[in-house]
């Protein structure tokens, strides 16, 4: 799947780790380096909004990376950082604390670990060469996978209808999305597995204890963590399936089981990403979650609120996603009331 390549900016010394680090990443992001603080401090100012992220090294003569990242808040430029260094030491974490810091990079570089956080990070699915032997596969992983999901389900009292409906809008919205100059990239085989991916967002929450446990061995805001903490659980089971045949389903249900929570304005959890750093396909989860969780309270007909919900999430939107899925959800909304007229038969 054809995708805009996010750029990075390297900012080290020394000329080997910027070496090995576009040597990891240049196959899948467009990279930029700066050789120092005062060459960093051109590309952010005259460059800024062509930045996705930054990968900085904390170790520089005359100019360090703390100095860079003293010199961003000051300007009030947010820009995703991830620190370089040999050694994350406790000073650094907690100075790290003060800036926009997303995450570290150990030196020696590990490439399948530096790639997997940024694709999570930046919201990028790397490109696979998916045969049908693939896709059979695939599938069958997730009937398996459903299958153990629905039967922790029902072992609780808890019904899979807001996932199946999150999946059949998400199919809506990527539909339109494909019939737009938008998302001609698409096939269906992508809208298909993009889609059962959001069937599984909540999956994390098979890992946690239940509520009557959570009272008995936690306060409030530990238990506010824990619920929370359903996200990085979700994507770490998820990666559990390291099959090559599966790689494309893992990388976009993981991705999406971590970051449907964010928002747009940044406020979100696990990571607080915003704006274009988080997928789109994340964003479309995140909003149909929202939409089946306002529609789902109404009674009686359940096509009806289909039209005013859909005019409260847009008129009175307030960061949750992009504008563009918005205005996306705006023009399914035929389609979407047709489609809870045919449940509802």
């Amino acid at each position: 799947m054809i995708q805009e390549r996010k750029r990075l900016l390297i900012v080290d010394d020394m000329e080997i780790d910027r070496i090995i680090l576009k040597s990891i990443l240049s196959t899948e992001f467009e990279i930029l380096e700066a050789n120092g603080g005062n060459m960093a401090f051109e590309y952010i100012t005259t460059r800024r909004d062509q930045l996705d992220v930054i990968l900085l090294d904390i170790s520089m003569p005359h100019i360090d990376g703390f100095d860079v990242l003293r010199f961003m808040k000051e300007k009030g430029l947010d820009i995703p950082v991830f620190l370089v260094t040999a050694e994350p030491t406790r000073e650094n974490v907690e100075k790290a604390l003060q800036y926009n810091v997303a995450e570290f990079i150990g030196k020696p570089f590990d490439k399948e670990d530096i790639l997997r956080r940024l694709r999570s990070r930046l919201g990028v699915i790397p490109n696979y060469d998916r045969q049908k032997s693939d896709l059979a596969e695939t599938l069958k992983y997730i009937s398996d996978l459903e299958a153990v999901y629905k039967n922790y389900l029902n072992n609780f009292e808890k019904s899979d209808e807001h996932y199946r409906v999150m999946m059949d809008l998400m199919k809506i919205l990527l539909n339109s999305y494909r019939r737009s100059n938008r998302g001609t990239s698409l096939d269906e085989d992508n809208i298909e597995l993009i889609s059962r991916a959001a069937y599984f967002c909540d999956i994390g929450q098979m890992m946690i204890p239940d509520k009557r446990i959570q009272l008995s061995m936690a306060r409030q805001t530990q238990i506010q963590d824990m619920q929370r903490s359903h996200t990085m659980l979700g994507s770490t089971l998820i990666r559990l399936n390291r099959a090559k045949s599966c790689g494309y389903f893992v990388e976009v249900c993981s991705s999406m089981c971590l970051h449907h929570h964010e928002r747009f304005d940044g406020t979100g959890y696990p990571n607080g990403i915003s704006g274009k750093n988080n997928s789109i396909y994340n964003q479309m989860c995140r909003l149909v979650d929202e939409f089946e969780q306002m529609r789902s309270k109404f009674y009686g007909d359940k096509s009806k609120p289909v039209k005013f919900v859909i005019k409260r999430l847009t008129s009175d939107n307030n960061g949750i996603v992009s504008p563009e899925i918005l205005s996306l959800l705006e023009d399914c909304e035929e389609q979407i009331f047709s489609y809870f007229m045919k449940r509802s038969i």
